[in-house]
This record gives structure tokens, C-alpha cells and sequence, in this order.
């Protein structure tokens, strides 16, 4: 996801209360990705990254 907000980095992930109905979204892609970050790459845009990776099967 990029966005052209580069001087409103995400927070850092903490765990929130079970009853928020908002704020969980990089929970959610912490708990899932295998690895995750952010990126500022000028003054007009930041992109926040992630990476799965798929599980392989043996044939």
C-alpha cells in the first residue's frame, strides 16, 4: 500500500483490546506475514510492505 502521507508512519505494533473496532490492521499483517515494514521513498510518498510465503509441496 502506498500513500502520499510519508510523514504519518504506521505506529508500532501493539497489541490492542479485543472490543476496538479499529487499529488491527498491522496486527493482522504482522501475525500473518513472514516479514513486513515500511518504506519512505521521497517527500511525497510511503509504502507499507509485506511478504508471504507459499507453502511448497513435494510432488
Amino acid at each position: 500500500m502506498t500513500d502520499t502521507r510519508p510523514e504519518r508512519l504506521p505506529p508500532p505494533v501493539t497489541p490492542r483490546p479485543v472490543d476496538e473496532t479499529s487499529g488491527r490492521g498491522l496486527l493482522l499483517v504482522q501475525a500473518y506475514a513472514d516479514s513486513w515494514g515500511r518504506t519512505v521513498r521521497d517527500a511525497y510518498t510511503k509504502t507499507v510492505w509485506a511478504e508471504m510465503l507459499l507453502p511448497t509441496t513435494a510432488l
